[in-house]
């Protein structure tokens, strides 16, 4: 019993999925929970505002640490639950305490911990509360992504620096030599010049340290020119880092959502991959309408997590993880014979009719394997009704969008 609160406790306090609704909602007031300290940091910032409401201030900020010494403490405790390098129950939780998400969980709570122990209101330990903003990296993947790309993009990146580099000493060295004589105050020495070469390949341009002579002058032109180079070389690194990064993401995401289809689940991973490029993966709320009878069937649907009705005669039947719809039409080339609408929110992978007959004529036993799941389903359909058909009168008209 011990183990499985502290099993729970460690899914509640990850990153939510969409069938935990527990564990999104605790997300949610969390983020919420940031973002008004990080609103209350900014105004208290303002003496008036302070002045006038020091109370409510204090009082938010007392109730917003207990919160945070408690997630804090829960991490630390329940994080041994996870079969990683922090199982063991001190080694494990050591190794959890410094990593950079702990570190800033506890940078959140340290400058009122601090304050309370010193006695005394500082402004900087107050300033340092909107530290709390970085808690916004554990519950969104961008920065993850910015992670991920930096580390995979490191040594073009250490190739872009050493290259600013040189240019930056060479530069700096160019203009003392031109300009020393002219301005021997503002450039006494090489690394006087550097401030010049910094400002000018950074295309900021201060104006406080200029070259007056007219070799000065052209020089200055080309390094501004060079400068406008060296400072797209880094923005190219990152925005193609981005673009690879965010499509291996979308490519393994699509990869393990059609791994685990059953029609799928015996094909070769080459095979696997290639079906994985032609699926496009969607997001379906509650009670949206997939697909209507009637309509003309221009694609397929395989179910990633949750659950969809099929309203077809005689009964409905429900369909979840694993199952895909919509095949009968699109195999047939005939109109939907049923309406099918998402129960709970579903994550779904639409195949279209073009992509599946490239499929199919590569493929030729995945048809058949596809007709004979879908008989096994339709005769096994009575016995799956789990609960009385959706009506269509009863959804949102904004949901004729299947």
């Amino acid at each position: 019993m011990y183990q499985q609160v502290k099993k729970r406790v460690f899914e509640i306090l990850e990153i939510s999925r969409a069938d935990d609704p527990i564990s999104r909602a605790v997300d949610r007031f969390l983020i919420t929970l940031i973002l008004l300290n990080v609103l209350a940091g900014i105004l208290s910032s303002v003496t008036w505002m302070y002045e006038a409401y020091a109370a409510l201030f204090d009082y938010f900020e007392v109730v917003s640490v207990a919160i945070f010494t408690l997630e804090y403490v829960s991490r630390l405790w329940c994080v041994t639950s996870h079969k990683s390098r922090f199982h063991h129950p001190i080694v494990g939780r050591l190794r959890f305490a410094i990593t950079p998400y702990a570190l800033i969980d506890l940078a959140a709570i340290l400058p009122f911990l601090i304050q309370a122990a010193i006695g005394v209101d500082l402004r900087v330990l107050r300033a340092l509360r909107l530290l709390r903003l970085l808690k916004l990296t554990r519950y969104y993947g961008a920065w993850q992504t910015l992670a991920a790309v930096f580390s995979a993009q490191r040594k073009p990146f250490m190739m872009a620096g050493f290259l600013m580099g040189i240019v930056l000493v060479l530069s700096a060295s160019f203009m003392y030599s031109i300009e020393h004589e002219a301005q021997p105050e503002k450039f006494a020495d090489i690394p006087s010049a550097m401030w010049w070469a910094i400002v000018t390949l950074c295309t900021i341009g201060y104006g406080d340290v200029t070259p007056i002579t007219i070799g000065g002058k052209i020089f200055g032109g080309v390094i501004s020119i060079m400068g406008l180079v060296m400072y797209a070389l880094p923005a190219g690194i990152m925005a193609s880092g981005f673009i690879q990064e965010l499509r291996k993401r979308q490519f393994v995401v699509t990869w393990s959502m059609v791994a685990r289809v059953p029609a799928f689940s015996r094909l070769g991973a080459d095979l696997i991959g290639d079906i994985a490029e032609l699926l496009k993966p969607i997001e379906v709320p509650p009670r949206y309408t997939i697909i209507r009878r009637g309509e003309t069937g221009d694609s397929m649907y395989f179910i990633a997590s949750g659950e969809v009705e099929v309203d077809v005669a005689p009964k409905a039947f429900i369909l979840g993880a694993g199952d895909f719809f919509g095949e009968l039409a699109l195999l047939h080339r005939q109109a939907r014979g049923a309406t099918v609408t998402a129960i709970t929110e579903c994550q779904l992978l639409c195949l279209e009719a073009q992509d599946l007959d490239r499929l199919l004529q590569e493929n030729p036993s995945l048809r058949e394997e596809l007709l004979t799941t879908a008989r096994e389903r339709a005769g096994s359909a009575p016995h799956r009704v789990t609960r009385a058909p959706i009506k269509e009168d009863t959804l949102p008209e904004d949901d004729d969008r299947g």
